[in-house]
């Protein structure tokens, strides 16, 4: 086919322009962003630098964690947020007094307990009390964790764990898991790393696949794929130096190449599929082809790209989260495939000049006539606008309920669950939370700092006892560990006299275990408490708990708490995932103000029409209230559960604002690249029938 719309239409506009500067330059801006693409991915030969902790220091948990680190790290105690795993064994028939078991462990943990800055608790290591924590017999045999301790930054933490894990290896009598903390968190990182390669590893050739059916020959379907490279290669060095001035999490990568390539593709089939369609109207005129090409197409680019890039950059607004991150990251896959595609595709495309088409032709290609009203898509566009009402109420029906199941949408944040219920380190927290649940990985911690005041003076004694009596009061309570209650039952007056007790006056076992109780819960003026809560860390229930305990505190921070600088703060699992619920809904209006606006102003300067670009918007929301609630349906309702091997839970409260963000963006990226064609054909023709058909 070729192009019908005359380029006089288009001479002295600015894109014409650009693209006969291109034309007339076009081996300096090959050379130029071929050295463009060089100089940014060399930048990922410094090394990324990818933050742990997502800048969320606004968060109250996250400052809760900060005080413990701080006050703990001093005094040389156990922080609760220490890195390390747990490596849970089991047998049949022996026990951890056995020297098979011993030799086994020990032989499995070999590599970890040769590095510095590692240590590891062994259960046979335990007394007392503490053997209670470690071991765990029942009828079908002996369980024992043993913990691996990294006196380092969980940054640090993951790497050594993702260096070493699979040296932990133990004979097939037993069964072990690796588990909790590091393990989970390697796990997580490292799944999502393995499923992304194998989504690449499909896509990829795919793609090719697919331009080579829709071009014919093998050199017009490579040029999209090394526009996608040059895209890709390029975002990631820029991310990476960013990892290395700001916070930027490694997720961003994980985005730029699912929407780098995805738009280089996108937008370069347009622009390659336009460029023949000019060739074919003067095959030796390759100037006008090319200023043709990036007037139509490449406008149409340059505005489908700041759609897109405006949905990417929604997400810049939900600070406190992980979400600007991979905000940042999709920003620049679409920022520099626009760049690529605007100046770098079409020089090529003009040093190529007819040779577009030649090469031999794929005999499984097929061509569809797109323009002109005998075409397949032009039937099809003018048979739903003789039935529109035909056409739009069954489709509405069908999105409309898509979408209900949004309503009844719960949400959290991803925990163990979302791993496969087959995972390794899944299973051994499962396993533990079974055998000791007063260790649960469920529990809110009350970070107390008395701002220069002893916790352990006798007034602060016995305020700190009554509070957590009333609240283990608590039904969601399971259990409370604290300096203030040595022991389940005891009274005010006994707490008291426990720690005002002269050493000499104590067995060695009691002193022992009050020294525990001093190093484990105070440091100098921070102390904190533990209370274990039924259920899941993401549950609703949880969340109502954290709630309720922030909500509850300041009678009690009023008598006990008189610095200038005195805090409670709860921290936890429970509490991050609201602290995070809360910081998107906190974000979500703003971010959604400037995606809407922004979108609707840039159509308009578009297509200089009002109504299209709300008829745009509401299509939009239409399409995307339907992914929502399909989202329900199956991730959180569970069909397809079993088939796809996951665990129904309550929705990651990030997927939301990460598919509007995206989807919205290449919904309205295919919505410009049409209006612009209809725009063309409707400036062409007068006739706004005859456009939408052709366009």
């Amino acid at each position: 086919m070729e192009s019908s719309t005359d380029p006089r239409m288009f001479e002295g506009r600015a894109f014409y322009k650009l693209g006969e500067f291109t034309h007339d330059h076009r081996k300096k801006v090959l050379v130029f962003g071929i050295l463009a693409c060089l100089g940014m991915s060399s930048l990922m030969m410094m090394g990324p630098d990818w933050s742990e902790a997502w800048g969320e220091g606004d968060l109250e948990s996250v400052e809760a964690l900060s005080i413990m680190d701080n006050a703990f790290s001093e005094e040389g105690g156990n922080s609760e947020s220490e890195q390390g795993f747990v490596y849970l064994v089991f047998h049949e028939s022996l026990n951890d007094s056995s020297d098979v078991w011993q030799q086994e462990v020990q032989d499995s943990l070999s590599v970890f307990s040769s590095l510095d800055d590692v240590s590891i608790e062994y259960s046979w290591d335990t007394e007392g009390e503490e053997r209670s924590e470690f071991t765990f017999e029942t009828e079908e045999g002996f369980w024992a964790r043993n913990l691996v301790v990294m006196n380092m930054s969980r940054k640090e933490a993951k790497s050594l764990y993702s260096e070493h894990w699979e040296s932990v290896e133990i004979d097939s009598d037993f069964e072990a898991w690796r588990t909790d903390k590091t393990a989970i968190e390697y796990t997580f990182d490292h799944r999502i790393e393995k499923d992304l390669i194998k989504a690449e590893l499909v896509s990829g050739p795919l793609s090719l696949i697919i331009l080579a059916i829709v071009f014919g020959t093998l050199i017009a379907a490579l040029l999209p794929v090394g526009v996608g490279v040059l895209t890709v290669l390029s975002a990631m060095g820029v991310t990476i130096w960013l990892s290395n001035v700001t916070d930027v999490t490694q997720y961003a990568v994980n985005i730029i190449s699912l929407i780098g390539i995805g738009v280089s593709i996108d937008y370069s089939l347009f622009l390659v599929n336009r460029f023949r369609e000019e060739m074919e109207r003067d095959p030796e005129d390759i100037r006008t082809a090319t200023a043709m090409t990036v007037a139509t197409a490449g406008k149409a680019v340059f505005f489908s790209g700041i759609t897109v890039a405006i949905g990417l950059m929604g997400m810049l607004f939900f600070t406190n989260t992980s979400l600007p991150s991979l905000g940042i990251g999709g920003t620049l896959a679409v920022t520099i495939a626009m760049i690529y595609s605007l100046l770098v595709l079409p020089s090529v495309l003009s040093l190529l000049g007819p040779r577009i088409n030649t090469g031999r032709k794929l005999p499984f290609s097929f061509k569809i006539e797109s323009n002109g009203e005998d075409g397949v898509w032009s039937k099809i566009a003018t048979t739903v606008m003789d039935r529109p009402w035909a056409v739009l109420i069954p489709t509405l029906i069908i999105l409309l309920g898509a979408g209900l199941p949004f309503f009844q949408a719960e949400f959290s944040l991803a925990n163990r669950d979302a791993l496969p219920p087959d995972d390794e380190s899944r299973l051994g927290l499962d396993h533990i939370d079974t055998l000791w649940p007063q260790s649960t990985s469920n529990a809110a911690l009350v970070v107390i700092d008395f701002d220069g005041e002893d916790p352990l003076n006798e007034s602060n004694l016995r305020q700190m006892h009554r509070w957590m009596v009333s609240q283990i009061e608590d039904d969601r309570i399971n259990e409370a560990f604290g300096y203030a209650l040595p022991q389940m039952g005891m009274n005010e007056s006994t707490v008291v006299q426990y720690w005002a007790t002269p050493a000499e006056y104590l067995t060695p076992e009691q002193n022992a275990t009050r020294e525990y109780l001093r190093e484990q819960f105070v440091a100098d003026d921070v102390t904190y408490v533990i209370y274990a809560i039924d259920g899941s860390s993401t549950s609703k229930d949880s969340h109502d708990f954290v709630a309720d305990l922030r909500e509850d505190r300041d009678d009690f921070t009023a008598v006990l708490l008189t610095g200038d600088d005195s805090s409670l703060k709860v921290a936890g699992f429970a509490a991050y995932s609201l602290d995070t619920l809360w910081a998107i809904q906190d974000h979500l209006p703003i971010a959604l103000a400037f995606i809407l606006i922004a979108t609707i102003v840039l159509i308009f300067i578009q297509v200089r029409s009002i109504l299209i670009p709300i008829k745009a918007i509401v299509m939009n929301i239409l399409s995307i209230s339907a992914s929502f609630g399909m989202l329900v349906f199956v991730f959180q309702w569970g069909y397809g559960a079993d088939l796809l091997n996951f665990t129904p839970q309550p929705i990651e409260a990030t997927n939301p604002v990460i598919m509007f963000c995206i989807v919205f963006g290449l919904s309205m990226d295919y919505e410009v690249l049409m209006l612009s064609r209809i725009h063309e054909e409707w400036e062409r023709t007068g006739d706004n029938t005859l456009a939408v058909a052709n366009g």
